[in-house]
C-alpha cells in the first residue's frame, strides 16, 4: 500500500497549479531490564492545494511484556491515509486505516463463549461528510468500516466485521452551542455466529460565556445520551449525562491555571453516579526571550469510579544555553492492579533527569534516564533510558 501511495504523492504535484509539500518525523526509544526494545517510528507528508489536502503517516509501535509486570502486547504497524476536499461549504472526508499485529499476536476473549482467538490486524475504510449552511449551523454525517483479521488457535478466520455510522447537526448563537448526533453500531461474526448492535442518540448544550474579566476563560458542556442495546451481560444500556466544566485563569502573563470537573451519572430505572474527576494543571514560562523559552508543568488528576486512580506529573524544561536544554520529569500514580504480589492497589513513582536540543522549528532531540519504584511484594526498583528525535524540515512549494 505505501509503495503505491508514494509515487502517487509524486506524481500528484504535476497535476496541480500550486502545491505545499511538508514531511515530518518522530523517533522515540529506549529500554530498561524489564522491556528491553520499547519503541516508535513515526513518519508522515502532506500535501495541499487550496481545494485538497492529502496525509499520509507511517506509524511502527513496539511494546513487549515482562514476567515481572505483564504489559498489553502492543507491537503493531499502521498507515493512515486521509484525504480531504473543500468544495465550497461542502468538505469530503474518504480515509483509510490499515493496521498490522506483529510479533507475539495480542488475545482477545470471544463472546458467546466462544474461546479465545489471536489479534492480526484490520483495515478499516471511511468516509466522512461536512457542510456549512451559514456561519452557525453546521451538519456532518460519517461511516466507518472494520474487517478485523482475528483467529482461533486452530487458524479460522472468525470473518469478524464491525460497522459505524454516525451523524450530527449544530447550532451556534451568542456564545451558546446546541449538538443533536446518533450513532450506530453493528458488530457481526458468521464463523461463531454472533452479531451485536447497539445505537446512541445524543443532546448536547454548552457554552463559552464571553463577558467575563480579562485572562479568564470558562467553557461548560452537558450531554444527555439515549442508548439502545446491550452489554457483555446482556443487560441493557444505561443512558448518561455527563456535565463538564473548564476554568482556565492567568494570573500573570507569565503563569497560568487550567482546570476541569466532569461527572458523568447513569440512568436506568434508578439514578446513580458512574464517574467524577477532577484535574487541574499550573504552567509556569520564564527566560522567555532566550531561543527555547523555559517551562514548569505542575499537574494531577483524581478519577473515581467503579475504581479509583490518582496521578501526579512534574515536567520541567530549563534552557541554559542556545538550544540546550535540562529536562526533569517525575510522575507519581495510584491504580488498582491485578499484578501477583501486588494488592488491590499499585503506586509506583517514576522520576529522572535529562537533556534537549532544539533546532528553532526543524529538530528536537532528547533523552533521559530515569528510575521507577514500583509497590509489590516488596518495592521493586529498576532505571531506563528513553530517546527521541523530532525532525519537521519545512514546507516546500511545487
Amino acid at each position: 500500500m505505501i509503495g503505491k501511495t508514494i509515487p502517487l504523492l509524486l506524481l500528484l504535484p504535476a497535476l496541480v497549479f500550486a502545491a505545499s509539500l511538508d514531511g515530518w518525523m518522530d523517533v522515540q526509544t529506549g529500554g530498561d531490564s524489564l522491556s528491553p526494545e520499547p519503541g516508535r517510528l513515526e513518519l508522515g507528508g502532506m500535501l495541499s492545494t487550496d481545494n485538497w489536502t492529502l496525509i499520509l503517516e507511517e506509524q511502527y509501535s513496539h511494546e513487549d511484556s515482562s514476567g515481572i509486570v505483564p504489559r498489553i502486547l502492543n507491537t503493531y504497524s499502521r498507515t493512515d491515509i486521509d484525504f480531504i476536499v473543500d468544495a465550497g461549504p461542502v468538505t469530503i472526508n474518504p480515509d483509510l486505516c490499515w493496521t498490522v499485529d506483529l510479533g507475539d499476536k495480542p488475545e482477545m476473549v470471544l463472546p458467546v463463549q466462544a474461546g479465545v482467538a489471536y489479534r492480526e490486524g484490520f483495515i478499516r475504510p471511511g468516509l466522512s461528510l461536512a457542510a456549512d449552511f451559514s456561519e452557525n449551523y453546521h451538519v456532518f454525517v460519517k461511516g466507518l468500516y472494520w474487517n478485523r483479521d482475528l483467529k482461533q488457535e486452530n487458524g479460522y478466520d472468525l470473518a469478524w466485521t464491525e460497522s459505524r455510522l454516525n451523524g450530527g447537526i449544530s447550532c451556534e448563537t451568542s456564545g451558546f452551542t446546541l449538538n443533536m448526533s446518533g450513532l450506530y453500531h453493528k458488530t457481526n461474526s458468521d464463523f461463531i455466529d454472533y452479531e451485536s448492535t447497539w445505537g446512541r442518540f445524543d443532546i448536547a448544550f454548552s457554552t463559552e460565556p464571553q463577558s467575563l474579566p480579562a485572562h479568564f476563560y470558562v467553557t461548560g458542556d452537558v450531554t444527555y445520551s439515549f442508548y439502545n442495546g446491550t452489554n457483555f451481560l446482556g443487560n441493557d444500556l444505561a443512558d448518561r449525562f455527563t456535565s463538564r466544566i473548564r476554568l482556565v485563569r492567568m494570573i500573570v502573563p507569565s503563569l497560568a491555571v487550567n482546570t476541569t470537573f466532569e461527572s458523568v451519572i447513569d440512568y436506568d430505572g434508578e439514578i446513580r453516579p458512574a464517574c467524577t474527576s477532577a484535574e487541574s494543571r499550573i504552567i509556569y514560562h520564564f527566560m522567555r526571550s532566550r531561543e527555547v523559552p523555559s517551562i514548569i508543568t505542575l499537574s494531577g488528576k483524581l478519577s473515581t469510579s467503579s475504581i479509583r486512580t490518582e496521578r501526579a506529573v512534574l515536567f520541567s524544561r530549563i534552557n541554559f544555553y542556545r538550544g540546550l536544554s535540562l529536562l526533569l520529569n517525575a510522575e507519581a500514580r495510584s491504580t488498582p492492579t491485578s499484578v501477583a504480589g501486588a494488592g488491590d492497589t499499585r503506586k509506583w513513582i517514576v522520576f529522572g533527569p535529562g537533556l534537549e536540543y532544539q533546532l528553532a522549528t526543524t529538530l528536537r532531540v532528547w533523552g533521559i534516564i530515569e528510575q521507577e519504584r514500583t509497590d509489590l511484594e516488596e518495592v521493586e526498583v529498576w532505571w531506563r533510558v528513553r530517546t527521541g528525535l523530532e525532525f519537521y524540515p519545512g514546507s516546500l512549494s511545487l
